[in-house]
């Protein structure tokens, strides 16, 4: 049982959502970064940080990741790429 312990952690903190300030900015696809991929940016970090906060707390209260599987990273990253966020 004591063997068991850490995988279960390790599967747990490896399901967690990641904060938007860990997402690598992807290569730009040469696409100007408009108001709107601004707004969209804002928008979904927003969401991912809120994930990786409801990931957070539940590994800490209770061992198991709650932010669900809503993930936005490829999109962070390809926006983050465009408009030339580090």
């Amino acid at each position: 049982m004591k063997r068991l312990l850490p995988l279960v952690a390790l599967a747990a903190i490896a399901g967690c959502a990641t904060p938007p300030s860990n997402i690598k900015a992807a290569p730009s696809d040469g696409q100007k970064c408009s108001q709107a991929d601004r707004d969209r940016l804002a928008d979904i970090t927003s969401r991912q940080q809120r994930v990786a906060n409801q990931d957070a707390l539940g590994v800490f209260m209770i061992g198991v990741p709650l932010g669900g599987s809503e993930t936005h990273e490829p999109e962070i990253a390809r926006l983050k790429g465009r408009c030339g966020v580090k």
